[in-house]
């Protein structure tokens, strides 16, 4: 078989020093693609960021090849400089009115989020951060970030500036020539077939992660360098076949966000139908009238491209920003074409201010470029960041109630503070909310972190009580609390939480944990096994979630038995029966949508903010465990919580959740007494 001989071959009518045009139209519709399914396709994923990876690599790896080729220096300040003026200035725009939004439609309880994801987006690492603060990809709605999209941009800006240092390493190290080029086509081959291996092992077991992972996103774009590497060779389909296959990656491009589930499935295999039919028209260009060629040079997906990057960031702020103001998370067609016109008009608007600035910027030196690329990132990055400060000065985040606030307003031994808060804005105010929990990263550990992180509470003195204090993050809720007993008693509290992880039988599955996280869990387990078996307590204290999900799978088992044979599996590792067991019952949940409830101050005067008590307080597998376990006790603070017959978010004055879930540090303050009362009733 001869070199042309084969399906790609050798052919001097592909381009091989100008600008495939085709582009300019392919992302185009690509970030189109990604806007339409956002607004119309009820949070389905439309593959559309797939294809711009893809094309954004194969623009890169295309040039850096061709100038190591060539023996030209690669010009990185040029380079950075030429993409970021391009980059930066529209995102400031868009990243400004997030910040002011922030404080003036936007919930207030999402401010120091959202201001913190002002800054990562601003320097291209919200992917990251959305990893760290566990965000999902998905359907917009009013809670949901207003900057997630922006998760694709700092993948692109990680691979712009990290690919082309990488490049430049080589250039230091090979000599120009063959073994340079072989050597960077090499590391390009090799980084995508392992990226593509990462992402399909990441996909399978921690899909939300993958799915903002640069190094699961890599393959996409290796793919494109890949075809820009049979294309600086002058290999491309046939020409007979390029009309056909053409149209068939168009056809693969579209119908992705039809036929798959990108949110879940994608940067895996799956992706390989977008990102396949971006490779097929690429591979594709130049293929002649009967081609997709003479539709996507058009003027009509010209101008496109030329507005699809102003779109792409107005659209999801803004469709966050609508939700916010209706009040509900349901967009008709009407509302998405409001959203989708305002979306065009500001990004017009934004195209005719900063288009001069950016030609002035790009018109003479690669420093001048640069270094206005870097002014823009700081103009969005110092507001938000002065603001994120001002926010954060609230002291060690105490906040300082009256003695009959809270708890002691259910006290049917204290008549005097039944009226507590009564006309009062509730405490802490609701944009306070996320800030106001005790949790301390020495006592905390989380995801697939093996480290098992406890800390000492109370006295450093031998031979005083010692209790161990375990959970996942509702029993973090309490260490003010733990402290400050621990303190009054001349107690050590040593407390440990895992997130998303009881102190159960090691073993016991836990429902959405990814392997990395369920493994670390089954460490901590083990670890705190240690910890109870060793002698070295006088008491262990546990709690945890009452939403835990234990699955049986046995039909004649519920979960709730499962849950009670997965705690007596653990707490038969305490060192002997002497040794008290103390359940703290969880607190009331609340659905974290309903939290605005309470901005509403007349609602919360009608006890509109609540649920029914049997709603609210769930059941678990706690009580049968204490009822079959020797000296083991039950600590139900519910009637500290909750009326006779319903939950309600606000309680004497003070917010009972921070999100829903959990406590907020106010409102454990105030169970404090109450807590300590029954506590050194078992002790004693």
């Amino acid at each position: 078989m001869t070199e042309d001989s084969g399906p790609l071959r050798r052919d001097l009518r592909v381009p091989q020093s100008h600008r495939i045009l085709e582009i300019d139209g392919l992302r185009g519709i690509a970030l189109t693609l990604v806007v339409v399914f956002h607004l119309f396709g009820s949070g389905r994923v439309s593959g559309g960021v797939d294809v711009f990876l893809t094309v954004s690599g194969f623009l890169l790896i295309m040039s850096l090849g061709r100038a190591l080729a060539a023996g030209k220096p690669l010009g990185l300040v040029a380079r950075w400089g030429r993409t970021f003026s391009r980059l930066a200035p529209p995102a400031t725009v868009v990243l400004l009115a997030v910040t002011i939004a922030s404080f003036v439609v936007l919930s207030p309880w999402m401010r120091e989020q959202n201001l913190l994801e002002v800054m990562s987006a601003a320097v291209y690492l919200e992917n990251w951060q959305l990893i760290a603060t566990q965000l999902a990809y998905g359907a917009a709605g009013a809670e949901t970030s207003p900057l997630q999209h922006f998760w694709s941009l700092s993948v692109q800006a990680q691979f712009f500036i990290g690919f082309p240092v990488l490049t430049g390493l080589l250039a230091l190290v090979v000599a120009p020539g063959r073994a340079r080029n072989i050597a960077f086509w090499t590391i390009v081959v090799v980084a995508t077939l392992a990226s593509f291996a990462y992402a399909w092992h990441a996909n399978t077991v921690d899909p939300q992660r993958a799915y903002f992972d640069t190094f699961a996103r890599f393959w996409e774009l290796g793919v494109g360098g890949l075809v820009a590497g049979l294309l600086i060779t002058g290999r491309a389909l046939p020409l007979a076949m390029r009309p056909i296959t053409g149209w068939l990656g168009l056809a693969m491009i579209v119908s992705s966000g039809f036929l798959l589930d990108g949110g879940s499935a994608y940067p895996g295999p799956a992706a390989l139908v977008p990102v396949g039919g971006a490779v097929l028209v690429l591979l594709s260009a130049e293929g002649g009238v009967v081609s997709p060629t003479p539709f996507l040079r058009s003027r009509p997906l010209i101008f496109l491209d030329s507005i699809s990057y102003g779109l792409y960031l107005w659209h999801w702020p803004i469709l966050i920003i609508f939700f916010t103001i209706q009040e509900s998370d349901v967009l008709s067609w009407r509302g998405a074409s409001v959203v989708m016109g305002l979306a065009v008009g500001l990004t017009l608007v934004t195209r005719w201010v900063l288009n001069p600035a950016i030609a002035w910027a790009t018109s003479t030196t690669a420093a001048r470029a640069l270094a206005f690329a870097l002014v823009a990132i700081l103009v969005a990055t110092v507001p938000a960041g002065a603001s994120y400060a001002a926010l954060g000065a609230r002291g060690d985040g105490t906040v300082r109630v009256d003695r009959c606030a809270g708890a002691a307003s259910l006290d049917p031994e204290r008549p005097e503070c039944a009226d507590a808060g009564k006309g009062e804005p509730p405490v802490p105010e609701f944009e306070a909310l996320r800030q106001d929990d005790a949790n301390r990263g020495p006592c905390w550990s989380r995801g697939a972190d093996p480290a098992v992180n406890v800390c000492s509470l109370g006295s450093d003195a031998p031979d005083v009580l010692a209790i161990l204090a375990v959970g996942d993050s509702h029993n973090n809720v309490w260490l003010d609390v733990y402290e400050q007993l621990a303190v009054a008693h001349g107690w050590r509290i040593d407390a440990a939480g895992r997130a998303g992880c009881q102190w159960v039988a090691v073993g016991t599955p836990v429902f959405g944990q990814s392997d990395e996280d369920a493994a670390a869990c089954q460490n901590w387990r083990d670890a705190i096994n240690e910890r109870a078996a060793s002698g070295d307590y006088d008491a262990i204290i546990t709690t945890a979630s009452s939403k835990s999900g234990f699955r049986s799978d046995d039909p004649a088992t519920t979960a709730a038995e499962l849950h009670t044979e997965a705690l007596l599996g653990a707490w038969r590792h305490r060192s002997d029966d002497g040794t008290p067991i103390i359940v703290l019952r969880d607190n009331p949940i609340f659905p974290a949508e309903s939290l605005g409830c309470i901005t509403d101050r007349q609602a919360v005067e009608n006890g509109d903010c609540s649920l029914p008590r049997d709603v609210a307080l769930l059941e678990t597998g706690f009580d049968a465990a204490v009822s079959q376990t020797a000296n083991a006790h039950m600590i139900d603070l519910s009637d500290y919580e909750c009326r006779s017959d319903r939950c309600d978010m606000v309680v004497g004055g003070v917010v009972v959740t921070r999100d829903g879930a959990h406590l907020t540090r106010t409102y454990a303050a105030t169970l404090a007494p109450y807590f300590e009362r029954a506590l050194v009733g078992i002790l004693d």
